[in-house]
């Protein structure tokens, strides 16, 4: 069933006379059946890697950074609590939201609803059991503020649980319709991937959330390169993947953003972005059509690998937000910076639908700007009387740039930050942006 919005979308532009081979209802990322929403911020591995840390000075530190959401804590205790329920309590002290991921007291670990959700033969008690450790896991966390839902599946890549997956989350609903269900993977990685997303993203109640993870930024990829461009190439191609999965269905979409170095058995994998990079990589994220952005990772530490057997085929170091002694890095106050703008941009879009996100060479025809410019995306947003507001992304994370906009005579833009109306020379207007950065603007 269709939101009303769409409804009145399309009325809109039958009266209105528009070619609906160029309108809004017939793109192909856009618009969105949900809203955007409050645009969140999230990390993964806020307390440390190999150890759970998470001193009075970690939680200073981590409070600071800015997020709207915290996520992913190690199986640990302190002090006679779990890693998560400490984490849950600063959560709701902070006013952050903590999706949960470990099972609800008096059930064994391997009663986490992902070993459910992943079950590839079920049985005809699988519904009430399901139900039974959902509704355990709201009576555990009810009265927390931070309480933001449940955290069911990561990286599940066997079509055979998806029938497991479907039913988990019409359990899940049914407990607790108020708080999305979350699940992590990489979306070209999934057999028969419509089948997964089609059991994921139930009716009803609070969308779901998808967390679409690619990291391109490898060892060998030189800051500012023509290769880096063309690793942002492979990147949207992916996040235009996910808004086109996302257009018609009852959910959102975060992205997963690379903010960490890795090496794996001391050889180097992946390089830590740049400042810009982070920047490039958020903003092509709300371009197509991102409700939030997730950084991996957060924390500093190492990772052992395991097969089957418990035996140990790879050492994963990780540089992350923090470093190993907890102490901000470069990328750490970055991406404050990208916090504390997203938190400024999040009241322009959250009641705004994602109407469509393009390199600007390729904008449909009936929006209010458009550019010719090469390494630029423009996205569009807004209702039912069309666009409102446009997100102008610099792909280019070398050097600062100005861009030239060609605005539809009559019109005016605002940049919704700084509240400076853009000036122009007949159509032409001209932005100017920093390496990797994204600007919002108001179409007046």
């Amino acid at each position: 069933m269709r939101r009303p919005f769409l409804t009145a979308l399309g009325a809109f532009l039958l009266i209105s006379g528009c070619d609906l081979s160029n309108s809004v209802a017939q793109r192909p990322h856009g618009p969105s059946r949900v809203l955007m929403g409050p645009i969140v911020t999230s990390a993964w591995l806020p307390a440390g890697i190999d150890e759970f840390r998470f001193s009075a000075a970690d939680q200073r530190t981590l409070a600071e950074f800015g997020l709207t959401h915290i996520q992913w804590l190690q199986r640990a205790e302190q002090d006679g609590r779990s890693a998560e329920a400490l984490a849950m309590a600063f959560a709701s002290q902070q006013g952050m939201g903590l999706p949960v991921y470990y099972e609800a007291p008096g059930y064994s670990p391997y009663d986490k609803l992902r070993n459910w959700a992943t079950k590839s033969s079920l049985t005809d008690s699988f519904d009430v059991a399901v139900r039974a450790r959902a509704t355990a896991l709201t009576a555990r966390w009810g009265m927390e503020s931070g309480f933001a839902g449940y955290l069911i599946g990561h990286e599940d890549y066997r079509a055979n649980t998806y029938e497991a997956l479907g039913r988990t989350v019409t359990a899940l609903r049914a407990a607790d319709p108020t708080r999305p269900a979350f699940s992590v993977g990489a979306i070209g990685s999934y057999p028969k991937t419509s089948r997964f997303l089609d059991a994921f993203f139930a009716e009803g109640g609070e969308p779901n959330v998808f967390q679409h993870e690619h990291y391109v930024f490898e060892a060998d990829v030189e800051a500012g390169s023509s290769q880096a461009l063309r690793r942002l190439d492979h990147l949207v191609a992916g996040y235009d993947r996910v808004a086109r999965h996302l257009r018609d269905r009852h959910g959102r979409w975060h992205a997963i953003v690379q903010a960490h170095a890795e090496s794996r058995d001391n050889e180097p994998f992946y390089r830590q972005p740049i400042p810009a990079e982070l920047s490039v990589q958020v903003g092509l994220a709300l371009s197509r059509g991102a409700a939030g952005v997730v950084y991996f990772l957060y924390s500093s530490g190492t990772e052992q690998v395991l097969d089957g057997n418990g035996e140990i085929v790879q050492i994963r170091q990780y540089m992350g937000l923090v470093d190993n002694a907890g102490q901000p890095t470069n990328a750490w106050s970055a991406s404050r910076e990208i916090n504390a703008r997203l938190a400024s941009l999040s009241r322009f879009l959250e009641d705004r639908a994602f109407l469509g996100g393009y390199e600007a060479r390729r904008a449909p025809a009936d929006e209010p700007l458009a550019s010719h410019e090469e390494d630029l995306d423009l996205a569009f947003f807004g209702d039912a009387s069309g666009t409102s507001h446009v997100l102008v992304v610099n792909r280019r994370t070398d050097a600062a740039r100005t861009v030239v906009l060609e605005a539809v005579a009559g019109s005016g833009l605002t940049n919704v930050e700084s509240g400076q109306v853009l000036e122009s020379e007949g159509t032409a207007v001209t932005l100017p942006m920093k390496a990797g950065d994204f600007q919002l603007l108001a179409v007046r």
